[in-house]
């Protein structure tokens, strides 16, 4: 069933197929797309459909995952999934040109099965690696690939000038604040955050320090864990910490009333997208700095 659909859609692709690149671009995976410019795009992963809106060719993305919340236009895109299982059958159908990704959301395998039914596919490098440089990377392979080179470069020079007003107002800073990142699905669940993601990034960026140096990657909150990392700050998603039922729900998380950040209430709401480093992270960043050192209420 799933071969017959692939070989009805893949007539689609092929005809839907535009002109050709004056030079193929290579992702990440070292496989290469020759097509340009794109006119159906699915990007999978949030901040790619952030960079496609930023350099005016979001009118071109039909088809996306469920984790993006920006620009408010994206919400109309048909979505193809979760970011991290994205259906092969949903893209497909789509027709698109090119399938854009990160190679957290495309699995070797799910990429190789895209491929084998005709559509290109172009993976970038890991959303959360080597923080604002590797936006900029991300955001240059988009531009060329709709040959909007000059927009690209506007945009990068955005984003550097964004990070150097934030770096003054850090350098004027004593301390580095801990800040510890909970991702809670509800009281029961919560997990951490180290270092190799987007919210290891998002912290550093704000001229903090992430508490989570005990861990890389993600790792199950203990009380333990929580009282070693002694935070100053804890950042949660708008939706996590409406899902454990406010400031008063974290604080009866494991350990959380007996750290700084607890006894303050210092438990701050961030977009539900800032696992994946996209283009508003320098204004994250801004807000996360400013509520950080913010002097606690008596």
């Amino acid at each position: 069933m799933i071969r017959s659909v692939f070989s009805l859609l893949l007539l689609g692709v092929t005809l839907a197929s535009p002109l050709s690149l004056a030079e193929p671009l290579k992702g990440v995976d070292g496989q290469a797309v020759d097509i340009a410019p794109p006119r159906r795009v699915v990007a999978v992963n949030s901040s790619l459909v952030e960079i496609l809106f930023a350099l005016g060719k979001g009118d071109a993305i039909v088809g996306t995952d469920v984790g993006g919340t920006w620009p408010p236009e994206q919400a109309k895109i048909a979505k193809v999934g979760h970011p991290y299982h994205p259906s092969i059958e949903g893209i497909i159908s789509l027709k698109p040109d090119v399938v854009l990704a990160t190679e957290e959301n495309l699995t070797p395998a799910t990429a190789g099965q895209l491929r084998s039914t005709g559509v290109p596919v172009l993976i970038l490098e890991n959303s959360a690696k080597d923080g604002m440089d590797g936006l900029k990377r991300r955001i240059d392979i988009v531009a060329r690939l709709f040959n909007v080179q000059e927009a690209g470069k506007r945009m990068q020079q955005e984003l550097d000038k964004q990070r150097a007003d934030l770096n003054k107002k850090i350098a004027a800073q004593k301390k580095k604040p801990r800040i510890l990142f909970l991702y809670a699905h509800g009281p029961g669940e919560a997990f951490v955050y180290g270092k190799e993601t987007g919210v290891h990034v998002l912290i550093e960026l704000a001229g903090g320090q992430n508490a989570a140096d005990f861990t890389t990657g993600t790792k199950a909150l203990t009380a333990e864990g929580m009282v070693a990392a002694f935070p100053d700050a804890i950042l949660m998603l708008n939706r996590g910490l409406e899902a454990v039922g406010g400031v008063e729900g974290a604080l009866k998380l494991p350990g959380v009333a007996l750290t700084p950040a607890g006894k303050n209430k210092k438990i701050l709401a961030v977009d539900n997208t800032i696992r994946w480093v996209g283009p508003r992270f320098p204004q994250f960043a801004d807000t996360v700095f400013t509520a950080i050192h913010e002097q606690p209420s008596r």
